[in-house]
């Protein structure tokens, strides 16, 4: 049985909605009136609340695991019958320096933002085809990540590629299924880092959006574009 979404109110999918700028694009959205859908690994509660929030659910979603797509899409179709918008928000930022890194750190980081939002695209393609107006794919890129710092040597390619990606997906996809990228700057310091460490990192990177209310807005701006 589907859950009672408006024909005229569009769906939206964020993976790792739950926290940090998965929140904010999720909150932004909601506002601006899509049913939001906010996908978890650890943070169940602050997704189900964000969920709630704005009329959705939220839905358990391991990147690393692509066998469980197509059950994904299952449920999005029996349930709400409809994805306008899809956005790639989760990846992982493990410390990774070259010397030390080993072959299932560097392949871990790869299946997650790589890998793991190549598949899933893939998987929920004929959901967002079936869109009234037209879907979305948006990915959140880095703007950082092309100066390639070396103790995060696979995040960075990672990051890298998914634009590349992005790009091609523009040349295979339908017409009605638009591919955009938005790239923050230094927007949330990552646990741990200090004051002092943030605001220096902050100084020598100044590119990219610098809030996750801009981020945020990016977002929401391709998406009704």
């Amino acid at each position: 049985m589907k859950n009672c979404v408006r024909s005229n109110q569009k769906v939206a999918l964020v993976t790792g909605g739950g926290q940090r700028i998965g929140a904010a694009i999720c909150a932004t959205l909601g506002k601006a009136g899509y049913t939001v859908l906010p996908t978890w690994l650890s943070s169940r509660r602050e997704a189900e609340a964000l969920a709630s929030e704005w009329g959705g659910k939220a839905f358990r979603l391991d990147l690393a695991r692509p066998e469980t797509f197509r059950r994904l899409a299952g449920r999005l179709a029996s349930e709400y019958g409809r994805l306008d918008l899809l956005v790639h928000n989760a990846s992982v930022f493990p410390r990774t320096p070259f010397t030390s890194v080993s072959l299932a750190e560097w392949d871990a980081v790869f299946a997650v933002n790589l890998r793991g939002s190549s598949f899933l695209t893939r998987a929920l393609l004929p959901l967002m085809s079936s869109s009234p107006e037209g879907a979305a794919v948006c990915f959140i890129g880095d703007a950082a990540a092309h100066k390639i710092w070396p103790s995060y040597l696979p995040y960075c390619l990672s990051k890298v590629a998914m634009e590349a990606f992005a790009k091609g997906l523009e040349k295979t996809l339908p017409p009605g299924i638009r591919v955009g990228v938005v790239r923050p700057g230094l927007v949330l310091p990552r646990p741990g880092f200090t004051k002092a460490q943030w605001e220096h990192l902050r100084r020598r990177n100044t590119g990219g959006i610098r809030t996750v209310e801009g981020v945020s807005e990016a977002v929401l701006q391709f998406a009704i574009s």
